[in-house]
């Protein structure tokens, strides 16, 4: 006997979907609501008899939403594949926006498409806390900066200051024919002379990694070839900067964050990868700048997903990947063992701090996400 799968009766559909905690809705091809159960009310703020009839485009709440709809419409229709949740705000019916996380479908019915069904989950909360967090990341990198900005000039201005006048005065004493110096004390004197200038040009070292004066000077690629001639002088690994296209003006803030993830990027070279060879490419691109960092060193086995970076103890790299998202972009790391790694931050080309998460810029990424170009009506 044929065993028939298990059905349930159209009444128990019914109760799932008046009951379920995501809200869920139809439409029809002209946006008109035809179906919503109780937790599209909650979220909307509108009783089940405002919103039976009301067109969809009544609870979009700005022109990137208007787009969204529509791509999300055009590929349906078209067959073409989506990125699924996406994001979409509405205005609800006290005038504040929500900020959803939705799953879209066709209604098919005898071979033709009758309308669309959504299942969305209110996010707005999740992301404030997001942009909460992110604000906080950004000031405190903000606060380092500052600081060492200040610890360098202190270094340079009164430590290094103190170490170069102390070099004087031993050469002074040691030149001094008067004071009849025995060869003892003239060969103290100049060891004394040598760890003094180790320790100037530690100290210049260290004032150099905390804020590059050649940053503020004379830009970011002029630091990035500084840094690779320290890793050809002083490490031994034959390091080169690349630059693609036209350099473009970047702020001192976008400056800053690429030069620290590509700082920390040749770090991990210089101490862990056992490479021989480092190559650092700037591609300057009407939209984007794009910094790549690859070695040809030992590699290594990345985690399955990048934000578990931090909690496998690979904090320099989680640094690398919260950077580039404070300006707006994103991060990417690919090694293998012996085979080498290459971090790759994709930067907008109008990214800097002060407009890190504009809330239009995440609709216009989400567009993108979804068309591949900024899609309009």
């Amino acid at each position: 006997m044929t065993k028939r799968g298990f059905e349930l009766p159209e009444k128990d559909y019914r109760y799932l979907f008046e009951n379920a905690s995501d809200a869920i809705w139809v439409h029809d091809m002209e946006g008109n609501i035809v179906y919503a159960n109780k937790a599209s009310q909650r979220l909307t703020g509108y009783n089940k008899g405002e919103l039976i009839g009301a067109n969809i485009l009544k609870f979009l709440s700005s022109d990137q939403s208007h787009d969204i709809a529509h791509e999300v419409r055009r590929r349906l229709l078209s067959g073409q594949e989506i990125k699924q949740p996406y994001e979409q705000r509405i205005t609800r019916k006290d005038g504040t926006t929500g900020i959803l996380r939705m799953a879209t479908s066709l209604l098919v019915s005898d071979g033709e498409v009758k309308g669309f069904q959504h299942i969305a989950r209110d996010v707005t909360e999740e992301r404030q806390l997001q942009d909460n967090m992110r604000f906080y990341v950004r000031e405190v990198i903000r606060a380092q900066e500052d600081e060492r900005r200040r610890i360098a000039r202190e270094l340079h201005d009164d430590v290094s200051s103190s170490l170069l006048l102390l070099i004087q005065r031993i050469d002074a004493v040691n030149s001094n024919s008067r004071l009849k110096l025995s060869d003892g004390l003239k060969e103290e004197l100049e060891g004394l002379r040598c760890q003094s200038v180790e320790a100037l040009e530690s100290l210049r070292r260290i004032a150099q990694d905390l804020r590059p004066r050649i940053l503020d000077d004379l830009g970011l690629i002029a630091a990035l070839e500084w840094m690779a001639d320290d890793l050809i002088k002083n490490h031994g690994i034959e390091a080169q900067v690349e630059v693609l296209g036209t350099e473009q003006s970047l702020s001192s803030e976008v400056q800053m964050l690429l030069f620290r993830i590509a700082q920390e990027a040749l770090n991990n070279i210089r101490r862990h990868a056992d490479a021989s060879m480092a190559l650092v490419t700037v591609e300057f691109a009407d939209d984007k700048t794009i910094l790549a960092i690859s070695d040809n060193g030992q590699g290594f086995r990345l985690p399955e997903r990048i934000g578990d970076m931090a909690a496998v103890g690979k904090l320099g790299l989680a640094g690398m990947r919260e950077r580039a998202q404070l300006l707006g972009g994103s991060l990417k790391i690919h090694s293998e063992p012996d085979k080498g790694t290459t971090v790759t931050a994709q930067i907008p080309a109008q990214a800097n701090l002060s407009c890190a998460w504009p809330k239009q810029n995440e609709f216009e990424s989400l567009v993108s996400d979804i068309t591949g170009s900024q899609a309009k009506t």
